[in-house]
């Protein structure tokens, strides 16, 4: 799995002033996977001072609504655990 991040875009705002949240673009199969089935990318939004981040969602717009929304916010450490279930929902449905 490869995972790319870059700042957040100057529309989006931040958590706190001061912190710097990336915008993070997964690509690749996390732990787990079966082998051939599909994984597309995924975006996600974290802040590693607040130890918050987003439902990885494979649309960047909606990964924008949620980090607007404290209430879409996951604690950072629930992330490999929700980007596993979401790769046996697609797996499954392929």
């Amino acid at each position: 799995m490869i995972q790319q991040s870059r700042p957040l875009p100057a529309d989006i705002p931040t958590c706190v002033p001061g912190h710097r949240p990336q915008l993070v673009e997964t690509r690749g199969a996390p732990a787990g996977h079966r082998v051939g089935a599909p994984c597309p990318p995924h975006f996600h939004i974290e802040c590693h001072r607040c130890r918050v981040a987003t439902v990885p969602s494979p649309s960047r717009a909606i990964t924008e609504l949620r980090w607007r929304d404290p209430m879409g916010h996951i604690p950072l450490s629930d992330l490999p655990r929700v980007r596993e279930r979401i790769a046996a929902v697609v797996a499954a449905a392929a």
